[in-house]
């Protein structure tokens, strides 16, 4: 079943080809000079039903039912066998179909995921090898000022989701985006909120939080706890209470490694074992600012204080 963030990300695509268009290009792929993607629909590259052929999104340039470049875009969070015979039948399908060259573009914010899947994939046709393009980190540029940030808030959504681990690119995410108009604000804190890995998705909700507090009311963005909760799908499985506890440790480390603060094995072991919600979000706060780690670990939680 389609994820929360897989289906924000296919929202993100269709609803910003210009975007897409240029990180495929950063990705590698050989778009037409000047060409302007737009969104094929189902019926658009497919005379039959087949599960096994449903791409994530189809963009095309050119005429529509004569392209000159069809791109597919996939999303990936995780590691999967199945798409590396989906992928091939997707690219031969449509090439038979529109005659022109044809991409697929994987979007995977996790890079090691992202580097097992830039791998070619044989198949079991002679001469026939499909070569994904892999959205990476070095792809996608990092927006790490609030003007930035405020100039191109739709970039800025993928500079979170694949750059979100910097403490400098989540603080001017959060500035930018609050600098924008209401409505404009919701909208791309709610994509950022969506797309993020769990990691920096709880990361933003701790800054905002406890550094933004006023004009996240002001928003009214209550949604995103919807969001961090949705990304803890694994965790709420084993127990809606032990998720949140394994998402705070997670926030505590991604932000003490932004900040080069390296834990000591006791403190790992403390991180750990500690199951007090309260005590593991005041660390996560202290996490923000703390210059060592032992000014994290002697935070008391905000009901102590």
């Amino acid at each position: 079943m389609p994820s929360t963030w897989h289906d924000s990300g296919t929202d993100f695509v269709k609803d910003h080809p210009r975007v897409t268009a240029s990180l495929a290009r950063s990705a590698g792929v050989r778009l037409p000079p000047g060409a302007t993607l737009k969104v094929a629909t189902a019926k658009t590259y497919t005379d039959r039903p087949s599960r096994d052929l449903i791409p994530d999104t189809v963009l095309y340039a050119g005429p529509k039912q004569e392209p000159t470049h069809v791109l597919i875009v996939e999303h990936q969070q995780n590691w999967s066998t199945d798409k590396l015979r989906q992928w091939p039948r997707y690219v031969a399908a449509l090439w038979l179909n529109f005659k022109c060259p044809v991409d697929l573009l994987v979007i995977c914010p996790d890079d090691q995921v992202a580097a097992a899947y830039e791998k070619p994939i044989e198949t079991s046709l002679s001469g026939y090898t499909h070569c994904p393009a892999v959205l990476r980190p070095p792809h996608v540029p990092e927006l790490a000022t609030t003007e930035q940030v405020s100039g191109d808030p739709v970039m800025a959504v993928m500079s979170l989701a694949y750059h979100g681990t910097s403490e400098q690119i989540l603080e001017s995410f959060a500035t930018g985006v609050l600098s924008l108009g209401d409505d404009e604000a919701r909208k791309y804190y709610e994509y950022g909120v969506r797309m993020a890995p769990a990691v920096v998705r709880n990361a933003l909700e701790v800054l905002m939080e406890t550094q933004h507090s006023e004009p996240f009311s002001r928003l009214g963005l209550g949604y995103y706890r919807q969001g961090r909760e949705e990304g803890r799908e694994e965790g709420r499985e084993e127990g809606r209470e032990q998720g949140l506890l394994e998402g705070e440790r997670g926030t505590v480390r991604m932000l003490l490694k932004a900040r080069r603060l390296e834990l000591a094995a006791s403190q790992d072991r403390q991180l750990d074992e500690c199951t007090n919600l309260a005590q593991l979000k005041a660390w996560a706060e202290a996490a923000l600012t703390a210059d060592t780690t032992d000014d994290v670990f002697t935070a008391p939680p905000a009901d102590a204080k």
